[in-house]
């Protein structure tokens, strides 16, 4: 399946064309991008912009129009009037997602005032068009304030100005979007989410056209295209400033990797296991891994005594430990790096052992749990992590704890993978290096 882009170039890499392709192809279409305009900008602002000649447009369209079998057009950056001409004109009877590009996010204009005209004129009439909270004023004359405010600016869209369907996007506003289509309104919640915003428009569009290229109705495509733009905003790119798209490939990569770097380092555990035997806490012992991103992967039913040896209870899987989880994240929000961790049962021995070797130790008594962090439902542990590191005011290699009423006692050991944390383990049981 092919989606047809239309879009300028952002000199940055956050948004535009750029994001589209990105957008496209993780979304497992293949896009054939038409370059309508070059815009000099990076993540401070834009500089200026460039239209291209309305023939080179026309022919960049034509060319793939003439193989390739298009399922659906997204639209972007235009510039003026004779480039909206143009591409109104070559795209006439194809599904069209119109993202109306009318400024920059700090509001340097991005089409001349015959452009905005022509684009209400030629480009919007049949179209899916998706405008921002700025946007929908600039076109229908009227403010936006309120959801409310959103549906009136939608139905307009459509009703007057001959729009298949309106998408107004509520990010300016309280993060809600809001569809008019088919004489229905549809709301879709979303919530604020830490990360950089710069290009959000242009793949909401793209994701959509993409969605609905694949045969999704309407308002599923808008759901899931919100979605995938959250997505891409949490796991934003800190060097472009910008939105990452191919943050949903990112993060099946990474779950890949994850998973097998941590049930292969399972298995070379298991070659310890006569040694690691006695170091097996009576609730069992655990081995996590994080993604990047944050998702834990550990052993499901946790690692258990068997004879003289150990042996996992299941397999590796996605949210398998609880408590470890709520370990590790905790840890990773002061030290980012640290991605694995694995628990053992307390023992002085295991304690002095660990200090000899010139790891960091810390600890945290559970007997000076704030009685509102012991009420609240899995507080004590990350409670715990933050007061062992704080304590130190350095990265641990090692926190334990001397339990509590009920509660064992219990030594974690960090690393940065759990091949760093699997020679820790070594190290506290004296087993040779280069052996398992």
């Amino acid at each position: 399946m092919a989606v047809l882009i239309i879009a300028g170039l952002d000199t940055g890499g956050g948004a535009g064309i750029a994001a589209d392709i990105k957008t496209v192809s993780a979304l497992g279409l293949h896009p054939l991008p038409i370059l309508s305009a070059v815009t000099y900008q990076n993540p401070d602002g834009v500089r200026g912009y460039h239209v291209l000649p309305p023939e080179l447009i026309r022919g960049e369209i034509r060319a793939v129009k003439d193989f390739f079998e298009i399922e659906a057009v997204k639209i972007g950056m235009l510039g003026n009037g004779e480039a909206v001409r143009i591409v109104a004109e070559e795209t006439g009877g194809l599904l069209r997602v119109l993202d109306p590009v009318l400024a920059s996010s700090i509001g340097h204009p991005l089409i001349d005032l015959e452009g905005i005209e022509t684009l209400k004129d030629l480009l919007i009439p049949g179209s899916i068009v998706t405008p921002n909270v700025p946007e929908a004023e600039k076109l229908t004359g009227m403010k936006v304030s309120s959801v409310e405010g959103m549906k009136k600016a939608a139905r307009i869209l459509v009703e007057e100005f001959g729009a298949k369907a309106a998408v107004v996007n509520g990010g300016h506003l309280d993060y809600t979007d809001v569809l008019y289509w088919n004489g229905e309104f549809y709301e879709f919640r979303g919530e604020m989410i830490e990360g950089f915003t710069h290009g959000t428009g242009c793949a909401f569009s793209s994701a959509l056209a993409s969605l609905l290229a694949k045969g999704m109705e309407l308002p599923e495509a808008v759901e899931e295209a919100k979605r995938f733009v959250e997505t891409a905003i949490r796991f934003s790119s800190r060097e472009g400033k910008c939105i990452n798209p191919l943050a949903p490939l990112e993060i099946d990569v990474e779950r890949w990797r994850t998973y097998s770097g941590l049930k292969n380092e399972v298995k070379r555990l298991m070659k310890m296991g006569e040694l690691l035997n006695p170091l097996v806490p009576e609730v069992g012992t655990n081995f996590a891994y994080a993604t990047p991103q944050g998702e834990v992967f550990a052993v499901n039913g946790r690692i258990v005594r068997y004879g003289k040896t150990i042996k996992p209870v299941g397999p590796v899987e996605l949210n398998a430990s609880d408590h470890l989880k709520r370990a590790l994240l905790k840890f990773r929000e002061f030290y980012p790096e640290v991605r694995a961790v694995i628990n053992l049962r307390y023992s002085r021995e295991l304690i002095e052992r660990a200090e000899k070797l010139g790891l960091m130790v810390s600890f945290y008594d559970r007997r000076e749990e704030p009685g509102d962090v012991k009420a609240r439902e899995g507080g004590t542990i990350p409670w715990g992590i933050e007061t062992a590191i704080r304590r130190v005011g350095d990265r641990p290699d090692v926190i334990y704890h001397l339990g509590d009423w009920g509660k064992e006692p219990m030594v974690l050991i960090f690393g940065e993978n759990p091949l760093k944390v699997l020679e820790k383990v070594k190290g506290l049981l004296d087993v040779p290096r280069g052996q398992s």
